[in-house]
């Protein structure tokens, strides 16, 4: 697939899943979870962050500097990259012990494209730092994941209310976890910056 027609699907997967998210889960259950959702999707939107914040340290910085520019985007994406694989493992165990899908590519691709909301947030932030307070606009993640785990993840009835509350929480203290260690780790590079 060339980079155009890549770039396109992108999008309009995007488009679809944020202004009809009950039709995206329901199209995607129906046609299957067939695509690699990492490396097609998260993994490209991961990239993208990391560029914003890499871009908006050596834009609006008054000194910038390459090398913490370069760190901050680096750890951006590291941290989402690994928010997302600790996030998977601890969910598909949680979604075992709740009696749902055994299918391991329907969880990953339900936390992956729930994510597209803090991906775009972290990329305006990190492009214009100045409209932090757009990162309120990735909470939209938490209703595409009860969304889709409730249209895909087939979790029987009277489980689905306590699997969803467990897996925000878990997701919440897991990417808290991770962006926590990653800012002192980053904070180790440069005190005086960070």
């Amino acid at each position: 697939m060339d980079f155009k027609a890549q770039l396109n699907w992108l999008f309009l997967e995007s488009w679809s899943l944020l202004t009809a998210p009950k039709d995206f889960w329901k199209i995607k259950l129906a046609k299957g979870f067939s695509k690699p959702v990492v490396g097609s999707f998260f993994l490209p939107l991961t990239v993208l962050v990391g560029l914003a914040v890499f871009l908006g340290e050596l834009l609006w910085k008054s000194e910038p500097l390459l090398s913490y520019a370069l760190l901050k985007g680096l750890r951006e994406a590291v941290s989402y990259l690994l928010q997302y694989f600790v996030a998977a493992a601890v969910l598909f165990r949680l979604l075992q012990n709740h009696k749902g899908t055994g299918n391991k590519k329907c969880l990953d691709s339900v936390l992956a494209y729930s994510l597209l909301p803090f991906l775009a947030a972290s990329t305006i932030i990190g492009l214009f730092p100045g409209l932090y307070v757009l990162g309120i606009a990735g909470l939209y993640g938490f209703y595409l994941f009860i969304t889709g785990a409730q249209t895909c993840l087939e979790i029987p009835k009277n489980e689905q209310a306590r699997f969803i509350l467990l897996a925000l929480l878990l997701i919440v203290l897991i990417f808290g976890t991770i962006n926590w260690i990653s800012w002192k780790i980053f904070q180790a590079f440069f005190p005086y910056g960070a």
